[in-house]
């Protein structure tokens, strides 16, 4: 089958309506079909959703009503009816024309599902014929040029149209579903080089406060107030993390795969220094300890943080998922972040020779 120009009219992760999508309308007599392993027909669209839902969803239109938006509601209710749905495809590029639903176990936990699905065998009168689709029960659909998804295919998508002049119109004969992955496993994969993944936007930078540590520590076992000075040290971890469904936070270090350069760039940019993978605070402090008291200090780091999202292309099906990124990393900020907590010695610890031990006043350790 002959090759037309190169040039993807895939719509990305998004919802967009019909307004934006050129229209190249089927003038063949429109068909509105529904296959779960056998052909079903209907003489409109209303009817076509209801074969396709049981019988739940009585009130679609009685042709498409074009655009994403215009069906989303309508396939909401249809997954929620039927959660083996896989795609629905039209045969015009702005989801309208007609129609060919189908029942493939939806791409939800680990129900079987064909790996290629042939027009050739589902009703011919649509080889060669649909022009826009939409994925099902978290499904992705990817469509190819010939049978079996060979020829030029096109990565998978929630949502695709291919308009006149573009490669796939009136060329598609078989497309595959992918399921979409979590958020947590496209960050996996863009971890162990599994999915191209490139930063998408850097939105958010910030500088916040972490939970205070205690540093050292200093007795005075004596009568009066004494006057200490100490040298401590103290290492905070940094992280870079990808948020994951419901808010979770997946931590993989400095480890983010592709993206790890253009994440050290955005960070440079910002903050004039790379990251670590720890920051270490080392000082000397005088401290005044009331008589027979123990004082901690603490130290509250500050961190300097970048956000934004990244975009992992799934490697061998295209799958895109789009990531949202942190940077965390605490830095020396001009404040010295610390406190001390006294705390009154009791008459055990006064005892003690490891906190107070007979040849002197007390002791002062960093933690």
């Amino acid at each position: 089958m002959s090759r037309k120009t190169t040039v993807s009219a895939l719509v990305a992760l998004a919802i967009v309506s019909s307004t934006g999508v050129s229209q190249a309308a089927d003038t063949a007599p429109l068909r509105y079909c529904h296959y779960n392993g056998t052909l079903s027909c209907a003489s409109n669209f209303r009817d076509l959703v209801k074969i396709a839902t049981f019988g739940s969803v009585q009130d679609a239109p009685l042709t498409p009503p074009g655009g994403l938006t215009a069906l989303e509601s309508l396939r909401n209710r249809m997954e929620q009816a039927n959660p083996y749905l896989s795609s629905i495809h039209f045969s015009n590029p702005d989801w309208t024309g007609s129609v060919l639903s189908i029942a493939a176990n939806g791409c939800k936990g680990n129900m079987p599902r064909p790996a290629v699905m042939n027009l050739n065998v589902i009703d011919p009168d649509f080889d060669n014929r649909l022009n826009s689709e939409i994925g099902m029960n978290q499904c992705q659909v990817s469509p190819a040029q010939n049978p079996d998804r060979k020829g030029y295919f096109g990565d998978a998508r929630p949502y695709g149209w291919h308009d006149a002049g573009t490669d796939l119109y009136n060329q598609i004969t078989s497309f595959s579903y992918y399921p979409t992955p979590t958020q947590a496993e496209a960050a996996k994969a863009c971890s162990i080089g599994a999915a191209i993944c490139r930063l998408e936007t850097v939105s958010q930078a910030s500088v916040v406060s972490g939970e205070a540590k205690p540093v050292a520590f200093s007795t005075n076992c004596s009568s009066t107030l004494q006057t200490r000075a100490l040298w401590w040290e103290t290492s905070v971890a940094n992280e870079e993390s990808f948020t994951t469904e419901y808010g979770q936070k997946l931590t993989i270090g400095l480890e983010f795969g592709d993206l790890k350069a253009g994440i050290e760039a955005s960070f440079l940019e910002r903050y004039g220094h790379s990251t670590t993978k720890t920051t270490t605070f080392k000082q000397q402090d005088t401290v005044n300890i009331p008589a027979k008291s123990r004082s901690v200090l603490y130290k509250t780091p500050m961190y300097q943080v970048l956000s934004g999202t990244a975009r992992a292309k799934i490697n061998g099906s295209g799958v895109v998922v789009f990531l949202p990124w942190t940077v965390k990393q605490a830095v020396n900020d001009g404040s010295d972040g610390l406190t001390w907590d006294e705390i009154p010695l009791t008459a055990a610890e006064l005892k003690d020779p490891a906190l107070c031990p007979l040849s002197a006043g007390g002791v002062t350790r960093s933690l």
